[in-house]
């Protein structure tokens, strides 16, 4: 190999290995839900109904501010619900674990996982859940939060 393919393949190697980031050094910190869909049993292939609360427009139809939750270094999270007068509707808490590109919560001894996918300040998160309290983890999720820049 000559000087300048040896020179070639160390720059590309460089620029790959620094865009290389841990997905946890991503996620820690404050984000807040710009949108979200939901297909109801839709692990059949069969979608029974949809929810879905595209970016923008999410006071209008949860009548409630995006949920803002805060990723913690000790493996916690705490979500916050605030109404549209901006006074806290409820907070919740748990522990988030990162395994390559599945993260898990757990809450109240219930562990949901999803898949992370970080997106340029965002967060793409998807995963089968509950969503309609019929005992069935059949619905699909699919969510966006947005990370808040220091």
């Amino acid at each position: 190999m000559g000087q300048r393919s040896t020179l070639i393949c160390f720059l590309v190697l460089s620029i790959v290995s620094c865009s290389t980031k841990n997905n946890e050094e991503y996620l820690l910190g404050e984000w807040y839900n710009e949108s979200v869909r939901v297909d109801i049993d839709a692990l059949d292939g069969q979608i029974d109904s949809v929810f879905s609360v595209p970016a923008g427009k999410w006071e209008e139809i949860l009548q409630i501010k995006p949920i803002n939750t805060t990723y913690k270094p000790d493996g916690t999270f705490e979500s916050i619900y605030y109404n549209l007068d901006g006074s806290v509707l409820q907070k919740t808490s748990g522990k988030w674990e990162l395994k390559k590109d599945s993260l898990y919560f757990t809450e109240q001894g219930q562990t949901t996982g999803y898949l992370f996918q970080w997106q340029e300040g965002k967060g793409l998160f998807e995963g089968y859940l509950d969503w309609d309290t019929d005992g069935q983890e059949d619905d699909f999720y699919s969510g966006v939060q947005i990370k808040k820049v220091d």
